[in-house]
């Protein structure tokens, strides 16, 4: 159950923004409290510890002013988004104002509320993730609420940019929570002790995907997340071959993204298993390198294809000396060591330009593009132009109405072609 502290507190009198308020905080799990005055608020604040705070700036007095001062100054510091059906503009101005007293504001978000939205600004300030019970979960395996979106994954290391393949990223529709990203329900999955038949579901369901693709004449290569639970099992790679040549899917299309393989405390198990796994001629990454258990040591003693770095070091790297210098350290020992190199979490032009530069192999983020349903996939690799995205930033897959104007215009767009020889 969530903690005393996990607390929203509502300033608004609009039934509509109240109706949506209360469903999101049902989603969330998330105690809350409703007033329609400033002098409500100061009451609140007086006996309880807000997490979250939504507060209406249709009509700020002085008393309201005063509320945003003891929101600014409680010892909760609640994260506080603002609402109003005024101006964009004027919106912005609040949210500086408030901001400039002190007040930890996370967004602003006009009449009408969209639910959806309004959760993904709440959620990541919650102290404690809405539980989820094991029943939920079952039921979500057996029955079909979980879907698989997919982000394309380009190849950056010659002259003519592409996409090389995608990701599986799997996506919860829950009946009550709405669209739950892995970061709301991992965490009791692996509680529950489910998280092998979660990684059989996503890898099925993937391999199925990327062979309706080479149907079509879209050669991709297919990346899924490995559970280290399945590390653990020596059968996994028997099971998995069959699987592939159930679908008639290549072997060397499937990528295998391994994060913390140090946590697994057999090393000739996990050896043993990578092993098959290469055999086989299945692709293995270590995933989000340079951040947790991961060590120069597992790149030398564990038949890893590929290293994908960290995205976190890819965003300190355009700002930062030290974080370049590691990065592109990174880059040359994997390439010494005949590893392929992918830059994870690229979200703007200056990420891509800097690992353009710094070498890399392929790149993933949402400069390239959002994690998409698989029937976008197809659009997006025909409409990709022949030399890469659009340099002003991330491209949306086109709606069918949209689809000829905007390949259009990403073929008017071209950036720069990559100086050097592309690695193996």
């Amino acid at each position: 159950m969530h903690t005393p502290s996990d607390l929203m507190i509502i300033l608004d009198s609009d039934s509509g923004s109240l109706a949506v308020l209360r469903e999101v905080a049902d989603r969330l799990g998330c105690e809350h409290v409703e007033t329609d005055s400033a002098a409500g608020i100061l009451q609140v604040l007086g006996v309880r510890h807000p997490t979250l705070a939504v507060l209406s700036v249709d009509r700020i007095d002085a008393k309201g002013v005063a509320a945003l001062d003891a929101l600014a100054h409680h010892e909760s510091r609640p994260a506080t988004l603002l609402i109003g059906s005024i101006s964009a503009r004027v919106l912005a101005g609040v949210k500086r104002a408030a901001s400039s007293r002190g007040l930890t504001v996370i967004g602003v978000a006009p009449r009408p509320l969209d639910a959806i939205s309004v959760e993904k600004l709440l959620s990541p300030h919650l102290t404690v993730s809405p539980p989820i019970h094991l029943q939920e979960i079952e039921h979500a395996i057996t029955e079909p609420q979980l879907k698989l979106l997919y982000q394309p994954k380009v190849a950056i290391s010659s002259g003519t940019v592409k996409i090389q393949g995608v990701e599986a990223l799997v996506r919860w529709q829950h009946p009550r929570r709405g669209l739950l990203e892995p970061a709301h329900f991992l965490g009791a999955i692996e509680q529950h002790g489910l998280m092998s038949q979660l990684t059989d579901f996503v890898m099925t369901e993937a391999v199925r995907q990327g062979a309706v693709w080479r149907g079509l004449g879209l050669a991709l290569e297919v990346v899924v997340n490995l559970s280290t639970e399945l590390v653990r099992d020596r059968a996994f790679p028997e099971r998995l071959a069959t699987l592939l040549e159930e679908n008639d899917f290549p072997n060397q299309a499937l990528t295998l993204d391994v994060t913390e393989s140090g946590s697994v405390a057999d090393r000739d198990l996990l050896l043993d298993v990578f092993a098959r796994l290469r055999m086989l001629g299945v692709g293995l990454s270590l995933d989000n390198f340079g951040t947790g258990l991961s060590s120069l040591t597992e790149i030398y003693r564990t038949p890893f294809s590929e290293v994908k770095v960290d995205h976190s070091l890819i965003a300190d790297a355009p700002r930062e000396r030290e974080a370049r210098i590691v990065v592109q350290a990174i880059v040359n020992l994997a390439h010494t060591l005949q590893l392929a190199v992918c830059a994870e979490g690229v979200e703007s032009s200056q990420m891509y330009e800097f690992v353009r530069s710094a070498g890399f192999d392929t790149a993933q983020g949402r400069f390239f593009s959002e994690p998409v349903d698989g029937s976008d996939i197809e659009r997006i690799v025909h409409a990709w132009p022949s030399s890469g995205p659009a340099a002003a930033g991330s491209w949306r897959p086109p709606k069918s109405s949209e689809f000829d104007a905007t390949t259009t215009t990403l073929r008017a767009l071209r950036i720069p072609p990559v100086e050097g020889k592309a690695f193996p």
